[in-house]
């Protein structure tokens, strides 16, 4: 029959016209069970008002998302059948997991403040206590002995700082400072340079020889550490290594061959699970090409020209430049890593991994050959528990000696405490008699103090408690374990405390009184050598005196015979 709105033709049995939408039906009967339409298109009312006649349009979007539904279905499908992309979509859901579980520890992004070249550390460990039972000495009068170590570096203000110190209670017993300033390198110690600090300008260093020694051969020598700091930043440069990076791991991706084998039942870290198993085959070029890309990444701030770069800044001659090169060549680290790499790669040949996955997670990465007359067994196990990123174990084989590592707890702190025990069981230990190695983490990030704690134990060996505060915010990270006991076969060895400190910030300003070494002229710097030997020989005496009076005499006796 004819359309009586469109005219075209259509289906005696249709009830509507699938060309305009408008209900069918002889020319002025509507078809039975529907109501009477007027000759306006479907999605417009009757001219001058009326109710809508919404019906055709309705079914229009009806059509429309039945198209729609029928396209994605096939994009879709072609998309989850596609092995690759299911183990590639597996690996992303996998990485976002673990990145997500880290993000809410909250830490700072430090990485950021190494750009911005920005950042100060310091660091402290002391003696509190030890358990004079084990030598038959009293060792009480050592507790108090401290060591630490300052950092300080302000790129914008060209400004770096270094200190290393040791205390005993109240007692300094040693301090160097070592600082750059710009152009002038100087370094202090209150017991060898009292107030004083001894440096050198970089940047006439040179020619301040040359006049002291009327050696002509190093005049031209003139550096700033800084501008050599900037030089090895854009070398460097972190965000291409990130692209290159990124470049090889698709590149790697690209080249691996991905087949469905399967399903597979595994016990996931005491869950038994069903996985789906696929069969990825990496080609030795591709490993051998990422190899390369590896080490290209790795060795950016090693080029010959680099140095070459650096040492002709600095107003070298030519002779030494080629020696200190022939030199760096003999040690050539990443040279011989890459042949490692590579030897390795020769070994193993392509690459074979069974991937399961499950809920769209890697659920386990299986792998079994025969490499260098060894027969080798690798076994990753993710998830199985109630989070994804709780549970995880490794289990290495070398013809028939076992490893394994299993890994519990509340990685991503659901619960408001990041918990985690790892275990490390297998035959190399019981070669050793240990049963296993344990360690225990408890960081509740919500409190403000006592939120922080880790124990690592060898049953029936030792064991090392830490137990204190962990305070992070935007521009600081604060730990402070004011509890580190060391126990030995169930004995108390010694308790120490712990600082650490580490923040987006950096300390700039020339001290008084720096004396520059290579402008001082004979008498000045016979002066400063007799002045230092004699202070050197006074902090001698000193702390000579200290420990006797310190130090009971068996144990002033035993330490020094």
């Amino acid at each position: 029959m004819i359309c009586r709105h469109c005219g075209n033709e259509i289906r005696d049995d249709a009830r509507f016209c699938p060309h305009c939408g408008a209900a069918a039906g002889p020319e002025g009967v509507p078809p039975q069970g529907t109501a009477s339409y007027s000759a306006a298109p479907a999605w417009e009312g009757p001219e001058g008002g009326g109710k809508k006649k919404k019906t055709g349009l309705i079914i229009g979007i009806a059509v429309a998302a039945v198209a729609v539904a029928a396209v994605l279905s096939v994009v879709l499908g072609g998309l989850f059948s596609n092995p690759k992309k299911q183990v590639e979509a597996a690996f992303v859901k996998t990485a976002a997991a673990y990145a997500q579980a880290e993000q809410a520890l909250n830490m700072p992004d430090v990485s950021q403040w190494q750009k911005e070249q920005l950042i100060a550390q310091s660091m402290s460990l002391a003696l509190e206590n030890t358990n004079s039972d084990l030598i038959g000495y009293d060792l009480s009068a050592l507790n108090g002995l401290a060591l630490g170590v300052d950092t300080s570096y302000n790129g914008p203000d060209r400004y770096m700082g270094f200190e290393l110190f040791a205390h005993w209670g109240e007692d300094e017993l040693f301090a160097l400072r070592m600082t750059a300033d710009d152009d002038k390198f100087y370094f202090n110690s209150p017991q060898l340079t009292g107030e004083t600090y001894y440096g050198v300008n970089t940047e006439t260093f040179g020619s301040d020889i040359a006049q002291m020694t009327g050696d002509d051969s190093v005049k031209d020598v003139s550096f700033n550490l800084f501008d050599l700091v900037d030089k090895v930043m854009e070398r460097m440069d972190p965000q291409a290594m990130e692209d290159r990076i990124k470049e090889a791991n698709k590149a790697l991706w690209a080249a691996a061959q991905i087949k469905k084998e399967g399903s597979k039942t595994l016990d996931l870290n005491g869950t038994e699970t069903k996985t789906a198993a696929y069969r990825v085959t990496v080609p030795q070029e591709a490993l051998e090409d990422y190899a390369d890309a590896l080490v290209e990444v790795m060795s950016a701030m090693s080029y010959y020209d680099l140095y070459e770069e650096i040492y002709r800044s600095m107003g070298m001659p030519q002779e030494q430049i080629d020696e200190i090169l022939d030199m760096l060549e003999e040690f050539d680290a990443y040279g011989a890593l890459s042949d490692d790499l590579k030897d390795a790669i020769g070994e193993i040949g392509d690459l074979e991994l069974e991937v399961c996955l499950s809920g769209g997670y890697v659920s386990a990465l299986l792998y079994e050959d025969r490499v260098s007359g060894s027969d080798v067994s690798v076994s990753v196990y993710l998830g199985g528990g109630e989070a994804y990123v709780d549970d995880l174990s490794l289990e290495l084989e070398v013809d028939g000696v076992k490893l394994a590592v299993t890994s519990t707890g509340d990685h991503g702190g659901k619960s408001g405490v990041f918990t985690d025990k790892t275990t490390i069981k297998g035959d190399p230990l019981k070669a050793a008699s240990l049963n296993s190695i344990t360690s225990e983490f408890r960081y509740e990030p919500k409190k403000s103090g006592d939120n922080f704690s880790w124990k690592l134990a060898i049953p029936g060996a030792g064991s090392l408690d830490m137990s204190g505060s962990l305070i992070t915010q935007p521009s600081s990270i604060a730990l402070d374990l004011d509890d580190i006991s060391l126990k030995v076969i169930g004995m108390d060895v010694c308790t120490l405390s712990l600082s650490y400190r580490v923040e987006n910030r950096a300390s700039s300003g020339l001290p008084v009184n720096v004396q520059i070494i290579t402008q001082m002229n004979e008498q000045e710097l016979m002066t400063m050598v007799l002045d230092t030997q004699q202070r050197a020989l006074q902090w001698a005496s000193d702390m000579e005196a200290l420990f006797v009076s310190r130090l009971p005499d068996e144990l002033l006796y035993g330490m020094m015979y």
